[in-house]
């Protein structure tokens, strides 16, 4: 009868199998759900003050719900966002500095206006549709 010490070498092997078997599968759904929340949620940009001219690029746009939208602001500052009907999600500080940002996650599916306050009477307004 053989001992536990003589399987020693046969146990290992197929420990190491094991572990390397459990490990790749790991990984294996790791990557699948970052693939997958990657998939479904994204982030897109609207620049402010695109190519110097007092507009938001796109200024309209879809997005599904729990994307997240980031405004940068680009030439002729200053510019901010203000959601006319979502006061919570608008960021009226004026930002001055070219490439400065701030994300909009949008919760709830909806129609979104917005506009540049110092700028909305040279037609400086978008949309964003959320589905």
């Amino acid at each position: 009868m053989k001992t536990i010490t003589q399987y020693k070498h046969e146990i290992m092997w197929w420990m190491s199998r094991l572990t390397v078997m459990l490990t790749s599968l790991f990984l294996s759904f790791a990557l699948a759900s970052s693939a997958y929340a990657t998939e479904n949620t994204m982030s897109m940009d609207i620049q402010m003050g695109y190519n110097g001219n007092l507009i938001f690029e796109p200024n309209e746009l879809t997005v599904k719900v729990g994307d997240t939208v980031t405004f940068m602001n680009g030439e002729l500052p200053p510019h901010n966002v203000v959601f006319l009907e979502n006061p919570e999600l608008s960021h009226p500080d004026l930002a001055f500095v070219s490439g400065e940002k701030f994300p909009v996650t949008f919760t709830e599916a909806g129609n979104y206006e917005f506009q540049c306050e110092p700028h909305a009477g040279a037609g400086m307004k978008g949309v964003i549709h959320v589905e």
